[in-house]
């Protein structure tokens, strides 16, 4: 049973690695690359945010919608997650704020644990909305 937890922990991480955790450097890069960034709020203790990471955030196809944001992982319980959290009226975890760094504003927020679908969906919308290609 622990190596099942184990190897599933490895893959979630492998999945989540290229996110950053910098929301300094996710807003310069988005500003350069002209994207848009997706914050990802989410707390040590939380199993929606455990749920949400194992069965949605590290499928593929939500992996391949998440590459078109900039991605920074924000632990609601840190200093800098509490910071950025407050700045963007998180109300709990976990939270995907969808953030234009041009105009400097949340231009989508989706709070709580959602089915895969849901997700895509309003990733799609995101990207119908901003005219992201190929999203």
């Amino acid at each position: 049973m622990w190596k099942l937890v184990l190897c599933m922990f490895a893959l979630l991480s492998f999945s989540l690695a290229s996110w950053l955790n910098n929301p300094r450097q996710a807003l310069e890069t988005a500003l350069k690359e002209n994207r848009l960034v997706a914050f990802y709020f989410y707390s040590n203790y939380c199993p929606y945010c455990s749920q949400m990471e194992e069965f949605v955030l590290n499928q593929e196809d939500v992996q391949k919608k998440l590459e078109k944001f900039v991605v920074v992982a924000l632990n609601i319980s840190s200093e800098e997650g509490g910071k950025w959290a407050r700045k963007l009226g998180v109300p709990g975890v976990p939270t995907i704020v969808f953030y234009d760094p041009r105009q400097e504003r949340p231009v989508g927020v989706l709070f709580g644990s959602r089915p895969r679908g849901e997700i895509l969906n309003y990733i799609n919308g995101i990207c119908k909305k901003h005219n992201i290609k190929a999203c």
